[in-house]
């Protein structure tokens, strides 16, 4: 693997057999948008791809994605093609066509459409830790892509998208055609988002689509010796009667970076309602004992020799060139083969203890729709994300006293706002408002615990004080159209 800069921009290469490949990696997602104008990554993302593809397919493959943490676009084809298009791509990026900001738009409202009916784990248990901040918008909807206007959008590109927060990755050596114009500016670091207080040591459930499927998850180290501890805690498994017996299929490794040099790993593993129990205490129970005494000297060796085993592959080499330039976008060191190599020889027992020391205060559990933990689980179940309580408010009650409404209040305090529906209650305090939509009467608090309050002025007596006095508690940069309720 080579590395080298162009035009500012990091640049990783490798003589990889296959289909010449380019992948332009942004250090910018959906954990960063802010959230009145989430969803305008996406139409950045949108807009630049689509630049590309008007101006003619003279290339194989075309495609992009954002992901919670970073921004990713695909070219495949002929070298001096590629290249071309990594141009466009890149000027497509510095000036953002806006005139197809509405074509945009509704590309990014249908993909969140088609995403919308399935919540994978992850962003069931991000969205779980960290409420509305930083990882945990993963999975929620954008609720005003529509109407985030063109300045806004040349705005967050030339200050997203560029050269130093960019990384190229190509399976071949740069084209002589390669120029890559980027605007200027530094690497973003990723800022480090807390977890909500009480939430480590909770088991969840998990969506019905998500199956009969048990995910254990942990912070700890974004380096060689967190990917090995996880690797060897799978091939632990693999071999522990308590889990192996039970399951219906393999334990996979999912990473995500989470800033400050720390990851979140969860080991996911495919069983049946009947094993959901011995495979979840199973896999809790061989991770604290890892944090606690650590693997046997053979057990790092034989990791050692599966990776060293990978490392030989060609789709492996492909990982390899991915993973550096996502490292890049990090801050995290460069490891080509042969510094990889030697990290591996150099771990021992000691390395995966430390790396799993913080598994017992941050893990999570999430378990199949309708299950449990067993007996003696050190789990316990999720609080009530709105059990907060205030301690004076002013009470607004609805106009009409229907079956539905006879026990509805709103309460609002200079400390936070209320709903009350008479079987359940969700607060918002004032100081953990992520945006608030607005449409004539009507108020949407979205707030960074997960807790969303809908006002209808209508709905209330004294419903337009209401609203005025929510106004008046809220900055105006917080503030967001939506469209408008349902009347009365």
């Amino acid at each position: 693997m080579q590395r080298a800069e162009i035009n500012g921009t990091a640049l990783f290469w490798d003589d990889v057999p296959g289909p010449f490949t380019a992948h332009l990696l942004v250090g910018t997602g959906l954990e960063d948008d802010p959230f009145p104008r989430f969803g305008i990554t996406e139409l950045v993302e949108q807009l630049a791809v689509t630049a590309v593809a008007d101006a003619g397919r003279d290339v194989d493959e075309l495609d992009s994605t954002v992901a919670g943490d970073h921004t990713r676009f695909r070219i495949v084809g002929e070298p001096e093609r590629v290249a071309e298009a990594v141009n466009r791509l890149c000027r497509a990026l510095a000036g953002p066509p806006v005139d197809g900001l509405a074509g945009a738009a509704r590309r990014v409202r249908a993909r969140r459409d088609r995403e919308r009916g399935w919540e994978g784990f992850q962003e069931r248990e991000l969205s779980f830790r960290y409420g509305l901040r930083g990882p945990g918008r993963n999975g929620w909807d954008a609720p005003a892509v529509e109407r985030i206007g063109a300045d806004d959008v040349r705005a967050w590109a030339a200050a997203r998208f560029t050269r130093g927060n960019a990384a190229l990755v190509l399976t071949g050596a740069p084209p002589k055609a390669l120029d890559p114009r980027l605007p200027d500016g530094p690497r973003i670091e990723r800022p480090v988002v807390a977890p909500l207080p009480g939430t480590s040591g909770c088991w969840l459930e998990a969506p019905h689509e998500w199956g009969e499927r048990v995910a254990v998850s942990y912070e700890a180290p974004a380096s060689p010796a967190g990917h090995v501890a996880a690797e060897l805690a799978r091939e632990r498994a693999l071999r522990d009667p308590r889990v192996a017996g039970n399951l219906t299929g393999d334990v996979e490794i999912h990473s995500s970076y989470t800033g400050g040099g720390r990851m979140l790993f969860w080991l996911v593993a495919e069983t049946d309602e009947p094993g959901v129990q011995a495979v979840a205490d199973g896999l809790d129970g061989l991770l604290r004992e890892l944090a606690a005494d650590g693997p046997a000297e053979e057990e790092v060796r034989r990791v050692e020799r599966i990776w060293s085993d990978r490392l030989e592959g060609e789709e492996q080499r492909r990982t390899q060139l991915f993973v550096a330039g996502l490292d890049h976008l990090c801050g995290l060191d460069f490891l080509d083969t042969p510094i990889l190599r030697a990290r591996l020889a150099a771990f021992g027992p000691g390395d995966v203890r430390a790396a799993l020391a913080a598994y017992p205060s941050t893990a999570l559990l999430v378990l199949p729709a309708h299950c449990e933990p067993g007996e003696g689980s050190p789990f316990v179940p999720e609080p009530d994300p709105a059990g907060q309580d205030l301690h004076e408010a002013y009470a607004y009650r609805p106009r009409l006293f229907g079956p539905a409404g006879r026990h509805a209040r709103m309460y609002l305090s200079d400390e936070g706002l209320a709903h009350w529906t008479g079987r359940c209650h969700h607060v918002v305090r004032w100081h953990q408002v992520a945006g608030v939509g607005v449409a004539p009467g009507r108020r949407v608090v979205f707030g960074e615990q997960g807790g969303v309050i809908d006002i209808e002025a209508d709905w209330y007596k004294s419903g337009g004080d209401l609203v005025a006095a929510v106004d008046a508690r809220l900055p105006a940069s917080l503030r967001f159209p939506i469209g408008e309720g349902e009347p009365i």
